[in-house]
């Protein structure tokens, strides 16, 4: 375990109190964000990379496609995915700035020991190895540039962009300063870029009664009137009940990284010009008897309960899921009643594209067809870096098989992720392998509700643990999870696959 667990004395001791806590292996809470429009500002940056996550995801993929049909009957799933994600991710959020730890270390501490960390790994790299969010993206990038490879060896045109894009990958990772820093500012940039065009899009091609059908859809009464409409794969429907998506327990390595209430305290993954950084695997601890300290982290937790809320749940999950709607539905539909067909295929990710050239001119086409190439690319690398990268690595260490330093084996593992890509971004589709990590999702979001209830109401101090209102909300997300991905199991997936492969 040597050079993976933070020691006492890693930072400065600013004062008498902090060198006498130090002494009794405590760390001092450090100074909160204050709970602001500022405060919020300054917290944006974990939930940045959970929004272009989600924006990677569903609503360039799923939503327009849904609503060209116009069978927005199940959009209220989303509005209950909403809700017990947040509640999920918020949990997960305490317990790492509460102990500086990420929730798949944590999971050692459950039994069977040292098997949750590696279930974690094993399931994050199956899952995300296959680069379906590239896939978009260099396919965009051939459409955008006009410019592939020669159908060779049986490759397809835009195979070179993938080349290039996940060698670009690779070095962003080796020469960053701070795999985080790169990844916030990122992340900050395309976020910023969606919204304003998404927004300009509707503005401009929605009339009123799209904005009225979209929210009917949203709060169940398209439903409540019709019914399920047959039009809409069952497949579809549950992969609804995964938006927005984003990053679920991920997010604890991000809370981290940025330094939110013991995360101050852990370690950075550099790049191979920089020094390596101690990485924090296992808990670090503070005076939970100080009235003071108690007050500090009890505000560490707000600012990141209320930062998830604003930036990830209000304007990622509600504003962009509903926007992408009406753009769908406003734009997409009146050619699906007139030809009965939708985007399918490799035109999936790019359809957000056809409706900003139909709305605005080529023009805004090929800047929208950009910003999806550039979104569901950036929505890549932490799939890289901490999925898998960041996944294993917390495996390796807090199950005591690490022989070197954190950094080595993350390089190692996400250098392999990497060159794997290289075939798997051949394999299929983007949208159907979209479709099979949707729903995968949904049974990993059950089960992390399920660990991240027994984790905070065991190992965080009293006061911390997990309230009423989230304990009810966590069992709901467990059985719905659980439940609706064996029901698709038995009564929709033998249709899929007779349906694909007889």
């Amino acid at each position: 375990m040597s050079g993976l667990t933070a020691q006492s004395g890693d930072l400065p001791v600013p004062d008498a109190t902090a060198a006498a806590a130090e002494g009794r292996g405590l760390h001092r809470v450090p100074d909160p964000y204050p709970l602001t429009l500022a405060g919020m500002l300054a917290a944006l940056g974990p939930q940045a990379i959970n929004f272009g996550i989600s924006i990677g995801g569903g609503e360039a993929y799923l939503l327009p496609n849904i609503s060209a049909r116009g069978t927005l009957h199940m959009h209220w799933l989303m509005l209950l995915s909403v809700v017990l994600e947040t509640a999920l991710v918020y949990e997960c959020i305490k317990y790492s700035v509460c102990t500086g730890r990420s929730f798949f270390a944590a999971t050692n501490e459950l039994s069977p020991r040292g098997f949750w960390p590696w279930f974690w790994a094993v399931v994050a790299i199956l899952t995300w190895a296959w680069p379906a969010w590239m896939g978009g993206a260099v396919i965009a990038a051939e459409r955008f540039t006009g410019i592939g490879n020669p159908p060779i060896w049986g490759l397809p045109p835009h195979y070179i962009w993938a080349v290039l894009a996940l060698a670009l990958v690779l070095v962003v990772f080796y020469f960053s300063d701070k795999t985080y820093a790169f990844l916030e500012k990122f992340f900050l940039v395309i976020m910023v870029l969606n919204i304003a065009l998404v927004l300009l899009i509707t503005g401009i091609a929605a009339k009123p009664e799209h904005y009225w059908q979209v929210l009917e859809g949203y709060v169940g009464l398209t439903f409540l009137r019709e019914g399920y409409p047959e039009s809409l794969p069952k497949t579809d429907a549950l992969a609804l009940f995964n938006q927005p998506g984003g990053s679920l327990m991920w997010v604890s390595f991000w809370v981290i990284a940025a330094g939110f209430g013991m995360g101050r305290y852990a370690g950075q993954v550099t790049g191979v010009l920089k020094p390596p950084e101690t990485i924090t695997v296992e808990e670090l601890h503070w005076d939970t008897s100080d009235p003071e300290e108690r007050r500090k982290m009890q505000q560490w937790v707000k600012v990141g309960g209320y930062s998830l809320i604003l930036w990830w749940a209000l304007i990622g999950g509600l504003l962009m899921t509903y926007l992408y709607s009406v753009a769908g539905l406003a734009y997409l539909h009146d050619d699906f009643l007139r030809t009965g067909q939708v985007p399918s295929g490799v035109q999936v990710p790019l359809q957000m594209a056809t409706i900003a050239q139909g709305v605005l001119g080529p023009t805004a086409g090929w800047l929208m067809l950009l910003a999806i190439m550039v979104t569901l690319y950036d929505a890549q690398f932490p799939f890289y870096d901490t999925y898998i990268g960041r996944t294993t690595c917390d495996a390796i260490a807090v199950t005591g098989r690490a022989r070197r330093p954190y950094r080595v084996y993350y390089f190692t593992v996400v250098t392999i992720a990497v060159a794997a890509g290289l075939y798997l971004v051949t394999v299929a589709q983007p949208f159907v392998l979209w479709i099979g990590v949707a729903i995968s999702a949904l049974v990993y979001r059950s089960i992390g509700a399920w660990q991240i209830l027994l984790l905070n109401n065991r190992r965080l101090p009293e006061g911390f643990g997990v309230s009423r209102l989230n304990t009810w909300l966590l069992w709901i997300t467990v059985v719905t999870g659980f439940g609706g991905v064996a029901l698709w199991a038995v009564f929709v997936l033998p249709g899929e696959i007779a349906r694909r492969f007889g």
